[in-house]
């Protein structure tokens, strides 16, 4: 298990990770409601694609991940990493995940915030490894 740092307020780890499993869980099995609960509905989702910055709100991309078949649902093994989990101060964490939607694996930064008890994606920066 990647190792867990608090740099500033009260450790939540086991909040933070369980973020992290409806994230990685919701999408790879296509439970939207899940996968969609790990983000505030004011995210944003950042890339660079040929040297281009480009960004998609929340709402939109949550239609585009409707839209896909499941990765579970073809027989796709989950990938399903923590890199690095920090919580910056009492409600502001950062996560850098390795996960899968076939054929492609990212790299994801994501920035978490609580608010109102519980963690969420507020702010997601994606690249394609493969």
């Amino acid at each position: 298990m990647t190792s867990f740092t608090c740099l500033s307020g009260t450790p939540d780890e086991a909040g933070l990770r369980a973020t992290l499993t409806d994230y990685f869980d919701g999408l790879y099995h296509g439970e939207m409601d899940r996968f969609g609960a790990a983000f505030h509905p004011l995210a944003r989702l950042w890339t660079v694609a040929e040297g281009t910055v480009s960004a998609i709100d929340y709402a939109p991309y949550m239609e585009r991940c409707r839209g896909r078949a499941a990765p579970a649902a073809s027989g796709a093994v989950q990938l399903a990493e923590v890199l690095e989990l920090t919580q910056s101060s009492g409600d502001t964490a950062h996560a850098r995940v390795r996960d899968a939607f076939p054929p492609r694996v990212y790299i994801n930064d994501l920035t978490l915030v609580r608010s109102e008890g519980r963690w969420q994606i507020v702010a997601k920066v994606y690249h394609a490894e493969t």
